[in-house]
């Protein structure tokens, strides 16, 4: 059976990733991948199958996008010519299988992630390296360990609770 091609250009990564979610579950397609495109955000989803699955997939995610206003263009070719559909990859793509997306955008978040996790495990090693530095605090008003308020009772048992507002 000869594949088609669909193509689907949004306005948005996050548009681009919930309708190509969309377009998988409504029809049997094969994803090829996600490309951003030059300039205004704009991100153009591939995929591939029978016609009929193409067309309705095309359709289904165009108008998703549609309500969302973020549907730029929709084109499905029924049988594309030698050369236009890309090579058939290794690891067939399904809506099973994560979607690659032409320009890494999780390393940053990554990255930003293991610094946190960095920072906490300094932190802990630094708490638990000075255990006599750390004091139970007890009162979430002043935040003194000093003060016999228990979170939950009234306001006036705080030490502090004539100083508020200076």
């Amino acid at each position: 059976m000869k594949q088609s091609l669909g193509l689907l250009e949004v306005s948005g990564l996050a548009l681009a990733i919930s309708c190509a979610d969309v377009m998988a579950k409504a029809a049997s397609i094969t994803l090829l991948g996600m490309e951003k495109t030059n300039g205004s955000g704009w991100t153009v989803i591939k995929i591939a199958g029978d016609v009929a699955s193409v067309q309705s997939a095309i359709l289904t995610g165009a108008s998703f996008a549609q309500t969302r206003k973020g549907l730029v263009a929709q084109k499905v070719i029924a049988r594309p010519g030698e050369g236009i559909m890309p090579p058939a990859p290794q690891a067939e793509i399904t809506h099973s299988t994560p979607l690659p997306i032409s320009e890494p955008i999780v390393e940053h978040v990554v990255e930003h992630v293991e610094e946190e996790a960095l920072a906490e495990k300094t932190a802990i090693a630094e708490a638990t390296a000075a255990p006599h530095a750390m004091q139970l605090v007890t009162c979430n008003l002043c935040l003194d360990p000093a003060c016999p308020r228990l979170k939950g009772e009234p306001r006036s048992l705080c030490i502090h609770s004539g100083q508020r507002g200076e």
